[in-house]
């Protein structure tokens, strides 16, 4: 039984050159993972070692993509957001923004991380670059946006990062 709170952190990690781009990886397939195969941001639950939601992200990041993350490259901590909503199992998620001016090395953790992607934020800017999907068989006339990927959709939680990092961050883009 656990014994402390079930929090989580993300890093959105920018490389900010002449035409920024944002990481995003494709988690493994597993069963009994609720985001399995999706895209999402490097970052994961809270250990009780971390000392803090910062310390999470920092350990996560380097654990899942082999980036080393600073303060000296931290923008912004965002406010939490939750994750698995639709599940109605929500987990409070911090995303933490850094932008570094180049990209990094990565070095995938093949065990939980599928492929990364460098998406340019002028694709995400780009209102033609999204797709809206039936939310589910029974309900079709519901529908979700996404963004494709080389090897799937980005959609759900880190959709929602992203849109809100698109608007307070990158607005001049969109």
């Amino acid at each position: 039984m656990l014994d402390y709170i079930v929090e989580a952190a993300v890093a959105a990690i920018v490389a900010a050159h002449a035409d920024p781009e944002i990481l995003v990886l494709k988690r493994m397939a597993h069963p009994q993972d609720p985001w399995s195969g999706h895209y999402a941001f490097p970052g994961g639950r809270r250990d009780p070692e971390d000392e803090d939601l910062f310390a999470t992200c920092v350990r996560e990041t380097r654990e899942e993509c082999g980036v080393n993350l600073s303060t000296s490259s931290l923008v912004k901590e965002y406010p939490v957001q939750y994750a698995g909503n639709h599940l109605n199992k929500p987990v409070p998620v911090t995303t933490y923004l850094f932008e570094l001016p180049n990209k990094p090395s990565i070095a995938l953790e093949r065990s939980e991380i599928t492929c990364y992607e460098w998406v340019p934020l002028s694709y995400i800017a780009d209102q033609t670059s999204r797709v809206y999907l039936p939310m589910s068989s029974s309900q079709p006339q519901l529908l979700f946006p996404a963004i494709p990927a080389t090897d799937g959709l980005i959609w759900g939680f880190t959709y929602g990062v992203l849109m809100t990092l698109m608007a307070d961050r990158y607005s001049a883009m969109v």
